[in-house]
């Protein structure tokens, strides 16, 4: 009498991890509806850079371009390691994590673009910033 019991528990318990396993997977895996910046990247830096992170720079907005937007962050990692006042790296970033899903990190990137145009003082970026945030906050 023991063992049905067990094993009817058993599938059921069984059968609800597995639907929210699949439910989990699914919900990563599905892209977002609408991409918030899909082809919104910024292609140079307005500070001068050395040509080794220029040239990360450049190659992560090649990527940034062709929709992989993961690589184009681990790519664009880089640069600012080594410039971490480069304020459109931050930016690129930024747009990337909320391409693929990442509010959290996207807008924890666009803050640090904002101290580094502050530091800068550069009042275009700031404004393109501002807007962004905006596209991004209207998207939830």
């Amino acid at each position: 009498m023991e063992t049905p019991n067990f094993l009817i528990w058993a599938v059921v318990v069984f059968g609800i991890a597995g639907f929210a396993i699949v439910s989990m997977v699914r919900a990563f895996r599905t892209p977002i509806a609408v991409l918030p910046f899909p082809d919104t990247v910024i292609d140079l830096p307005a500070i001068s850079i050395s040509d080794a992170v220029m040239a990360d720079f450049v190659s992560s907005v090649a990527t940034y371009k062709t929709g992989n937007y993961q690589d184009a962050i681990s790519q664009m990692m880089p640069v600012v390691e080594q410039e971490p006042s480069c304020a459109e790296a931050w930016h690129n970033i930024g747009l990337a994590y909320a391409n693929v899903g990442d509010n959290d990190k996207a807008v924890r990137s666009l803050l640090k673009a904002s101290d580094a145009y502050e530091q800068h003082k550069t009042q275009a970026g700031i404004e393109r910033l501002k807007q962004d945030l905006a596209i991004l906050k209207a998207q939830g």
